[in-house]
C-alpha cells in the first residue's frame, strides 16, 4: 500500500513538473457538425487585425489552475481553410477573406465555480472577379460560460461561433452597395470611424451622454453638466427639477463633455479622454483577481471580457482605448 501511495505521489509530482514546463496549449477548431451543399466558396484567406496575434488568450490547466497561453496549431488560416473544406459539399470556385478583429479566450476561477470568456469579432468578404471585395457577414459577440470546469465548453463555443459564421456565408452573395479593395479591408476600422461624428471633429458637444451610441453621434440626451468652483475633483453636477444642483452619478452615463473636454465613465468615476492618433485613450482603474492580472499580461482583453474582470479586491490602473464599434474598453498592455 505504501508503495502504491509513493508511486501515485511520484506521478503527481511529474505531472505538475510537466505542466510547469509547458507554457502554451494548442488550440484547434472542433469538427463542424453541419454541411452545406452547393457552397459558393472553396477558399478562405485571413487578414489578422488583432492587436495581439501570437495567442488566443489564456486557459487554466491542471489541479493548480495554471495559466497557459492558447496558441493556434496549425495556424488560424490553415485551420479556417480546413473548416471550410469540412463544411462544404459541392464547392464553387469563390474565395472568402476574413478580417479577424477579436479572438480572445480567458478563464477566471472563483471560490466554487469557474467562468470562461470568449470575445470574438470578424467580418467575412467575398472576392469578386475584378479583385474587389464585398461584405458577406459579420459577427461581434461576447460569451460567458459558467460551471465547475469551463475550459472545454469555452473552446467548444469558440469553434461553434466560427463554424456558424462560415456556414451562414457559404450560400450568400456579397453586399453590392459597397466594394472594398484589399487595402481598404486592412484599414476597415478607419473607414468605419469616418462615419462617426465623434472621430471626425475637434469640437465635442457639451452634455451628458447616456450611451456610446449618443457619444459616437455627438447627441447628448442627459442635459448639461456643471462644475462646482471649477473643481474636477468634486465631480460633475446637473440641475434637478427644482433647479438645484445634484451630483451626477457616473453609473448613469457613458460620457460627459464639459467646456469641450470629454470624460469617460469607468468604475464609478469620470476620467479624462484624450484623442491620440485616431483613437480615444484614457487611464482608468481595473479591479481584478490575481489570475486576471496574469491574463492581462498575457493578452489584451477586449470588450465585455474586460468589463467582466472586475471581481477582485486589487485595483490597478491601465491605459485603455475605446472600441469604435461598440464603445467598450480595450485594455492596453502598458500598466500605469
Amino acid at each position: 500500500m505504501k508503495r502504491i501511495i509513493f508511486l501515485l505521489f511520484i506521478i503527481l509530482i511529474n505531472s505538475v513538473a510537466v505542466q510547469a514546463q509547458q507554457k502554451t496549449r494548442a488550440f484547434q477548431f472542433k469538427k463542424p457538425v453541419k454541411v452545406v451543399e452547393h457552397a459558393k466558396y472553396s477558399k478562405i484567406n485571413l487578414y489578422d487585425a488583432r492587436e495581439i496575434k501570437d495567442n488566443l488568450g489564456v486557459i487554466q490547466v491542471g489541479m493548480m489552475n495554471a495559466n497557459r497561453l492558447l496558441v493556434a496549431e496549425p495556424s488560424l488560416e490553415k485551420q479556417l481553410q480546413s473548416q471550410l473544406e469540412q463544411i462544404t459539399g459541392r464547392k464553387g470556385n469563390g474565395e472568402l477573406l476574413m478580417r479577424l478583429e477579436k479572438f480572445c479566450i480567458a478563464e477566471l476561477t472563483g471560490a466554487f465555480s469557474e467562468k470562461g470568456f470568449l470575445d470574438f469579432r470578424a467580418i467575412l468578404f467575398s472576392k469578386e472577379a475584378n479583385g474587389e471585395y464585398l461584405q458577406l457577414a459579420r459577427v461581434d459577440t461576447a460569451i460567458v460560460v459558467k460551471g465547475m470546469d469551463v475550459t472545454k465548453a469555452t473552446l467548444a463555443r469558440a469553434s461553434e461561433v466560427v463554424n456558424n459564421l462560415i456556414f451562414d456565408a457559404l450560400t450568400k452573395n456579397g453586399d453590392t452597395t459597397k466594394s472594398y479593395s484589399l487595402s481598404e479591408i486592412e484599414h476597415y476600422d478607419d473607414i468605419q470611424k469616418k462615419q462617426l461624428a465623434l472621430y471626425n471633429t475637434s469640437t465635442y458637444k457639451d452634455g451628458l451622454y447616456r450611451s456610446y451610441e449618443e457619444f459616437a453621434l455627438q447627441t447628448p440626451s442627459g442635459g448639461q453638466a456643471q462644475l462646482r468652483e471649477g473643481d474636477l475633483n468634486l465631480g460633475f453636477f446637473k440641475e434637478n427639477e427644482k433647479g438645484k444642483l445634484k451630483k451626477v452619478n457616473p453609473k448613469d452615463y457613458y460620457a460627459v463633455v464639459h467646456a469641450g473636454n470629454p470624460f469617460i465613465s469607468s468604475q464609478d468615476q469620470f476620467y479624462a479622454l484624450i484623442k491620440e492618433d485616431d483613437d480615444f485613450i484614457f487611464v482608468g482603474p481595473v479591479m481584478e483577481t490575481a489570475s486576471a492580472t496574469n491574463v492581462v499580461v498575457a493578452s489584451v482583453l477586449l470588450g465585455a471580457i474586460g468589463g467582466a474582470l472586475v471581481a477582485g479586491p486589487e485595483t490597478n490602473y491601465y491605459t485603455q482605448k475605446l472600441d469604435y464599434a461598440n464603445g467598450s474598453f480595450i485594455r492596453m498592455l502598458n500598466k500605469q
